[in-house]
């Protein structure tokens, strides 16, 4: 076999991979096992939408969080939504402490405002802020003082 011949055949190869997994990879599907089945979904990251209260909710069960932990900063929630009930959730950042607060929080939040039929995959943030830091022009119309969890897209 002749290294033209090779790479012909490699570069022939190449391009059926990439047209069996193209379609695959363009669907950006993320797998999450719920209650011992395997939820498939496109990542959503409209939270507020299904979860209407989500923030002063989540501002209220984590307020004790923010005065034993004083720690500021980001977790990355993503949690599965299935005709309103909450089934898994997965939280990272902060602290492992903070992490599993903030998911213990989101796993009792009451979404019944689903946007779309079947099980959902939501990513956002949960941000700790220092509720005594400066006022910035965020478009939130509450001082940053009353302010010490903001929820934010993906």
């Amino acid at each position: 076999m002749s290294a033209s011949t090779s790479t012909r055949t490699l570069f022939a190869a190449l391009a059926a991979l990439t047209l069996a997994a193209g379609p695959a990879l363009a669907q950006d599907l993320e797998r999450v096992e719920v209650r011992g089945r395997v939820v498939e979904a496109a990542p959503r990251y409209d939270v507020k939408a299904s979860c209407a209260d989500i923030e002063d909710r989540l501002q209220t069960m984590l307020a004790r969080t923010w005065e034993e932990e004083r720690r500021y900063g980001e977790v990355k929630v993503q949690m599965v939504l299935e005709n309103g009930q909450i089934g898994a959730v997965q939280a990272k950042g902060i602290s492992n402490t903070v992490a599993r607060k903030v998911g213990n929080a989101v796993h009792r939040l009451d979404c019944n405002n689903q946007a779309a039929a079947g099980p959902q995959v939501y990513r956002f943030s949960v941000d700790f802020i220092n509720p005594d830091a400066p006022v910035r022009d965020s478009g939130d119309t509450r001082t940053a003082g009353a302010r010490s969890v903001r929820i934010s897209g993906g």
